[in-house]
């Protein structure tokens, strides 16, 4: 009888919530089984690992021919796992072909607006992709009930788990950290969806009425988004620093001292943040849609698509005074109109 292995494709995750998903499945590996894992060149490792775990580092353009490989060394009781959201464009005849799927693009729709054209041009490529394909694996993995919902309604009739995990260990000991009061975080990445515009716009009216909150806001790359971010804040002198580029250990540091993550995304698959910031004990202040709501519950809602809810619901954070609209009594309103 062959022995079992685990054959794991993950040729397209080496940064942002590829490479996190990847370094928790690495250290969660366990010597019970061989595992040949296919990584991007880049994917840097510096952890000990499983001894069971042979490493294949590819590059871009071997990764096509990745599954030409795994059908050749494939045995009757091996296993397959794709990362990266793609399923194989080969037919393993295999019973045990599993795709971990963290995109919702493949099985939602959004708007495009804001979106370069190159990028709309590989989203839409990468769906036909999807479509395709998905018919060569047995079994998705997602993250979240809402994923799972949205995956049968695009019509998926086999198995799907809902299996999430994270990397961050225990963080009990950081329930007596110090938080600076008042102070805000959202990291994300620079892409329309993530509603950066109308979260400045609210950082601004919030300013204009005499508060001034800091937010710390993560910027990675380099694109017009990014420009119109820091053009935005120096020309309304708003409260809002830049962490450029941020490491991942960084990153993690600067949880401990803020005391709330918001989270203003349109659109998410998973929203790893909202996990992490529930391990650090913040606070959350997020938009008021599904996702928002399948791991945790968050402190204060709002409506993502609404800049003035997104004031209140920082202000009903900061416990601000409420300037509500007088409601005057009919002889009130009469002496007014005399008064003027």
């Amino acid at each position: 009888m062959n022995k079992k292995r685990l054959i794991v494709n993950a040729a397209n995750c080496h940064k942002g919530g590829g490479k996190t998903l990847i370094h928790g499945f690495l250290k969660g590996a366990s010597n019970a089984i061989e595992t040949l894992l296919y990584v991007d060149h880049r994917l840097e490792i510096n952890f000990p690992i499983s001894e069971s775990i042979k490493i294949i580092r590819t590059n871009r353009f071997n990764r096509f021919f990745i599954a030409i490989k795994i059908k050749k060394l494939l045995k009757k009781n091996d296993k397959v796992i794709y990362f990266g959201n793609l399923p194989p464009y080969i037919n393993f005849n295999c019973d045990n072909v599993l795709l971990q799927l963290s995109s919702r693009f493949y099985v939602d729709s959004i708007s495009m607006k804001g979106f370069k054209l190159k990028d709309i041009i590989k989203i839409y490529l990468e769906k036909l992709y999807y479509k395709l394909f998905i018919k060569n694996v047995s079994q998705v993995i997602v993250q979240t009930s809402t994923m799972r919902d949205k995956l049968l309604e695009s019509g998926f009739k086999k198995k799907i788990s809902t299996w999430a995990f994270d990397d961050l260990g225990n963080q009990a000991h950081y329930k007596n950290s110090i938080k600076k009061k008042n102070t805000f975080i959202y990291v994300a990445s620079l892409l329309p969806y993530k509603n950066h515009k109308r979260l400045l716009k609210a950082w601004n009216q919030l300013k204009i009425q005499g508060i001034c909150p800091k937010l710390y806001l993560t910027l990675d790359g380099d694109s017009f988004l990014k420009k119109w971010i820091k053009n935005f804040v120096f020309k309304n002198k708003l409260n809002v620093v830049f962490l450029e580029n941020i490491s991942r250990e960084e990153l993690l540091f600067k949880y401990q001292e803020v005391e709330v993550l918001i989270y203003p995304s349109l659109f998410e698959a998973y929203g790893l943040p909202l996990i992490e910031a529930k391990k650090y004990q913040m606070q959350i202040i997020a938009s008021d849609l599904d996702y928002c709501w399948d791991f945790i519950e968050p402190d204060y809602f709002f409506n993502p698509y609404d800049v003035q809810s997104i004031v209140r619901s920082v202000k009903r954070f900061l416990k601000t005074k409420k300037d509500l609209d007088v409601i005057y009594k009919p002889k009130e309103f009469f002496k007014k109109i005399l008064d003027l």
